[in-house]
């Protein structure tokens, strides 16, 4: 038995190949014996005498490595970063171009993804700038016992430019397009999984709260892909449980728009993402934060519906803005006179309301992780009193940075 390694697997593939060895291992399966056997140890060993043996990890790892026809594991990872040809570009790399730590949760799996296939694909895209220029971090949909302003589409349609469609702008600007297979066909899904991970291009997935399909294999029968995300699901997954709609890879369509012309978009986009407005009923930007807030106040609302005080919506939107206080801070030496003044004030705003939100979300004790009981998180009317004005002062400084930020946008008009 001797394996072949894909055209550009990631270390963590191998990891977790390593990992799956070993459990066979220690469940009994034969099927693992043939790969062990490689081992010194184990040449001469009978099946029965080999599953009964403790195996240690980094004997899984050195059997995968021979299995692949290296001398030793680390020779098998020199091998990953010289000589294999420009690979997939993975999650954990994404936080590598980030210049401060990315805030818990501002935008989870979906737009990290999109960041390391821009990456891959040979823009140098930074997760805050990203988060930030596609509206993602000045955006916020609320409506109580209503969690779909929360989802995140890879590909949306900027055109209907709802809370679903926010990640569709930058690339389209950056002059990509999409190429796409549906989950829930898997003679469909396969073919395409296995072409783009073979020529070692990142598959976006929405599944889980989003991440990359960076690898594939069959085993026992079933077709599985290597999902690398951020959310508990992450790992080895039967092609057939991906979900929700479809995969995605970037396609180069068009050039790209000057960056004058898609900084000047993103930023009248970030105005306009957190004015007062609907989409479908929903309210958005300000208009969502009021509602919000009005719930927050209302004693008979029952937020364990949606997440307790801190709903999953809020939680996960208003961390981002933390991207774009950094965004708009790093795009003011672009510009000079009063519009730079302004992006100036409206980033230090955002700041402020950041680090008021997240104020907030620990005096409420609501999201993850948390050491509060129940109890201690109750909503009485005492916990309310005590509570909201945070929220309102972070509300008021996001207000003021906002007027700011659109009276940037109306000068450089």
């Amino acid at each position: 038995m001797t394996r072949s390694l894909p055209v550009a697997p990631s270390l963590r593939y191998l990891q977790e190949e390593a990992k799956d060895l070993l459990k066979a291992q220690r469940q009994g399966d034969a099927g693992a014996c043939p790969t062990l056997r490689l081992l010194r140890r184990f040449q001469k060993a009978s099946d029965e005498q080999l599953l009964s043996s403790h195996v240690a990890l980094h004997e899984a790892q050195l059997a995968l490595a021979l299995d692949y026809r290296f001398k030793s594991w680390a020779d098998l990872r020199h091998h990953l970063r010289t000589a294999m040809p420009r690979g997939v570009c993975s999650l954990n790399s994404v936080a590598l171009r980030c210049r401060q730590e990315i805030p818990e949760y501002a935008g989870a799996g979906v737009p990290m993804g999109i960041v390391a296939a821009l990456n891959h694909a040979g823009a140098e895209m930074d997760f805050m700038d990203f988060t930030a220029a596609t509206g993602w971090a000045f955006s916020f949909g609320y409506k109580y016992d209503d969690i779909s302003p929360a989802f995140m589409a890879v590909r949306g349609n900027p055109r209907d430019d709802g809370p679903t469609e926010v990640f569709g702008f930058l690339p389209t600007r950056l002059g990509y397009g999409y190429a796409m297979a549906r989950t829930g066909n898997v003679e469909e899904l396969w073919p395409f999984v296995v072409k783009h991970v073979d020529a070692g291009t990142p598959i976006m997935s929405e599944h889980m709260d989003g991440g990359l399909i960076t690898a594939y294999r069959q085993q026992d029968g079933k077709r599985q892909i290597f999902f690398d995300g951020t959310a508990p699901g992450a790992g080895w997954l039967d092609a057939d449980k991906l979900q929700p709609y479809a995969v995605y890879v970037l396609v180069r369509e068009r050039e790209p728009e000057p960056p004058e012309q898609v900084l000047a978009a993103a930023l009248g986009r970030a105005a306009q993402k957190g004015s007062e407005h609907a989409w479908h009923g929903v309210p958005q930007g300000m208009s969502a934060l009021k509602a919000y807030r009005a719930d927050v106040a209302d004693a008979e609302k029952d937020f364990a519906k949606c997440g307790e005080w801190f709903c999953w919506a809020a939680f996960e939107r208003l961390m981002a803005r933390k991207c774009a206080a950094v965004w708009l801070a790093s795009v003011v030496p672009k510009f000079k006179g009063k519009p730079s003044k302004c992006l100036k004030e409206a980033a230090s705003h955002y700041g402020r309301a950041w680090r008021r939100y997240e104020e907030y979300r620990a005096a409420a004790g609501a999201g993850e992780p948390t050491v509060q009981s129940l109890q201690q998180r109750a909503r009485t009317p005492e916990r309310i009193a005590a509570i909201l004005p945070i929220l309102d002062q972070a509300i008021n400084e996001e207000a003021a940075g906002l007027r700011q930020l659109e009276s940037a946008v109306t000068l450089l008009k």
